[in-house]
């Protein structure tokens, strides 16, 4: 027999259908969702879950082709395939700017419209959108149907830049809220917009709130993926063979049966869970692991989201060790832009999945009332995920396009952890500090400890962190099974930047004129025209009307560059200067002396010297077993790590004991 071709690669129903490869038959959903009295839908899911595929289903129901859906379900019911003039857009889109976004949403909507031969309003993207479903409901006399792919891909996608982020979020706000308008809205006849995330739409105050959101409705958890009752329907025939190829490469036990390996599948892949007692199994994954006929993480290995990236290097420690319990689903449901929190994203974007709902007691501080909340508890959903999780994070945090070298290096690490080499395992996790970006490394102590935890954790360590002993605290335990070790504190310090008055001047006005934003930059010498300028040469540039009718944003550059041009050149670095001094936060001050070449203090060979000497003490110590209390100061100083050659100097404290104060 002859199996049907894998779909890898191919993401849209025609594709699918003409070129006979496997598919899932998803129609029973989508009649539903079309004989539903609502029509104006939401639904998230994580990328590469199947989305697109959807949407291009649901335009296939309404091109009049009834032949593609021959043998599904909706061939045989009752539906009578109405054609439609179908408006499918996918906002797929890097928009690095507002004004970028527009002009890639006016050529978008304008391709639409020459396709379909309708003129239509060019001028604002939100009014070319009403002007293209009016001027398709004329042209084919008929309810037009709407489908907007990957809607928050232009947030997203700059969650690294907050500001653009959010002006991206306020087009979408006017690109939506015209599907209301009482002319648009009786013309459509069907809305479905997905996404991976809820932000966009929750920070829109009357944006889409007519979407019914039907991301967590039981009736909808199969909609996307594969569900279990669809994987020997479509897998069966494949299970023998792979099973073979599997025991010849070594990768499954001789004696595994079908059954086994189905057990395995569903361990590696299976667990996503959106409502009611559905379980769906990730389709990327499986599709690749059929392909390749062996266990792999596909899903993740294939890329993180943009936006999960940006928010793991911002806040480590809340991504690292997010509240899986008892979760409110609100919080889950009306996540803010500006205050995205890691539950809520990691769920969004397939990292996290619901594990139980339970209903808690909720007491209202106005009036006493007590109501019971939904609450959600959550986990990981599947082996490809818990195996991954850790080094995804570390690819994130420590800007790395894998982590090829984790295992080697853990091996390595675990061999100087057993041996007691603290200058190796001092070495081998400074090698992963240093790189850190300078604004990372000193946003605080937290996330250093995050950071060595991390390291650990991805390089595959037992651990636990900030253990609460009888009389101590110990921030860190590393389990092997031959000893345990403790880390009794971890703490980092700033070495003290040394540079030249001279360089020091220079570093703050380069870092004026190319690190200040220019509206920044020009708002504060703006401010210093009057004290600078002659006055008559002041009111000569204020008193003029086109002056007084510019903008504020204008007027401040105006009156910089007249200031700039105004100065003699010791007077205007003096100016750069202080206006380095009075913008720049304090991380961002020290940054730009540590790039211009400051050092710590101490040198390394003096640093080094210090540690040498305080592990032969603390081995002294051990070997006489005396233990007075967290041993002597000078003894706990036994790894440095990350001995930065500028910036701050890591330092991690610890102390050996005979059980939980063995120390590294």
């Amino acid at each position: 027999m002859t199996l049907k071709e894998l779909p890898l690669g191919n993401q849209t129903f025609a594709e699918i259908v003409d070129q006979n490869y496997l598919y899932a038959d998803k129609t029973k959903y989508v009649y539903d969702l079309l004989r539903s009295p609502k029509r104006n839908y939401f639904l998230s899911r994580p990328s590469r879950f199947g989305k697109t595929l959807l949407l291009t289903t649901i335009k296939e129901l309404f091109s009049g082709n009834r032949e593609r859906f021959k043998g599904l379900w909706i061939d045989s019911s009752d539906y009578d395939f109405p054609e439609r003039p179908v408006l499918l857009l996918s906002l797929s889109m890097l928009a690095e700017t507002p004004e970028n976004f527009k002009a890639q949403l006016l050529s978008k909507l304008n391709d639409i419209a020459v396709a379909a031969n309708v003129k239509v309003n060019n001028d604002f993207p939100d009014l070319c959108f009403g002007s293209l479903i009016k001027a398709l409901y004329n042209r084919y006399e008929s309810e037009v149907v709407v489908l907007i792919d990957e809607y928050d891909a232009p947030v997203t996608r700059n969650m690294g830049n907050l500001k653009v982020a959010q002006a991206n979020a306020e087009i979408l706000h006017a690109f939506f809220a015209i599907l209301k308008d009482p002319d648009v809205a009786s013309k459509t006849l069907l809305t479905l917009v997905t996404g991976i995330t809820r932000y966009a739409l929750t920070s829109m105050d009357s944006g889409p709130n007519h979407l019914n959101d039907i991301s967590l409705d039981p009736k909808y958890a199969g909609l996307c993926g594969f569900i279990l009752e669809e994987f020997d329907p479509l897998f069966g025939d494949r299970m023998e063979a792979t099973l073979l190829s599997l025991k010849e490469a070594g990768l499954i036990k001789p004696s595994a049966t079908q059954d086994d390996l189905r057990a395995r599948i569903y361990k590696w892949y299976n667990g996503y869970n959106w409502g009611g007692q559905t379980r769906v199994l990730n389709p990327f994954s499986i599709l690749n692991f059929f392909d390749q006929n062996r266990f792999d993480s596909y899903w993740i290995q294939s890329g993180r989201p943009a936006h999960l990236t940006a928010l793991i290097r911002a806040r480590p420690m809340d991504f690292l060790k997010p509240k899986l319990e008892s979760y409110p689903s609100k919080a889950i449901r009306k996540s803010a832009l500006t205050q995205l929190q890691a539950v809520p994203v990691l769920f969004h974007s397939g990292y996290l999945t619901i594990d139980k709902v339970t209903n808690i007691p909720e007491e209202d501080p106005q009036t006493n009332d007590t109501d019971m909340v939904e609450s959600w508890s959550f986990r990981l959903p599947n082996k490809e995920v818990a195996s991954e999780y850790n080094e995804d994070c570390f690819c994130a945090i420590f800007n790395r396009e894998d982590s090829e070298d984790l295992k080697t290096k853990g091996k390595e690490l675990r061999t100087a952890f057993l041996n007691r080499d603290t200058q190796k395992v001092s070495s081998l996790i400074s090698d992963y500090i240093k790189p850190i970006s300078y604004y990372q490394k000193t946003s605080g102590e937290e996330t250093f400890h995050a950071h060595v935890h991390l390291i650990l954790m991805a390089m595959g360590f037992n651990i636990d962190s900030e253990l609460l002993g009888a009389k101590i605290r110990l921030d860190l335990r590393v389990e092997l099974p031959e000893r345990v070790y403790v880390i009794i504190e971890l703490k980092y310090r700033h070495g003290e930047i040394k540079i030249s008055p001279a360089k020091k001047k220079e570093a703050l006005i380069d870092a004026a004129m190319t690190k200040i934003p220019k509206e920044s930059l020009n708002k504060v010498l703006a401010k210093l025209a009057f004290k600078k300028l002659e006055i008559s040469k002041f009111y000569d540039f204020t008193s003029k009307d086109d002056f007084a009718n510019a903008t504020q944003e204008e007027k401040d550059r105006v009156l910089a560059k007249v200031v700039m041009n105004s100065l003699s050149s010791a007077d205007l670095n003096k100016v750069l200067v202080n206006t380095a001094k009075i913008t720049l936060s304090s991380q961002e001050f020290d940054a730009v002396l540590y790039e211009a070449g400051g050092k710590p203090a101490l040198s390394e060979d003096e640093i080094e010297s210090v540690l040498s000497s305080a592990v032969q003490e603390a081995l002294n110590v051990i070997e006489k077993k005396d233990y007075p209390g967290l041993v002597r100061r000078k003894a706990k100083e036994i790894i440095c790590l990350g001995l930065a050659k500028y910036g701050q100097v890591p330092r991690v404290k610890a102390a050996f004991g005979p059980t939980l104060r063995v120390g590294t």
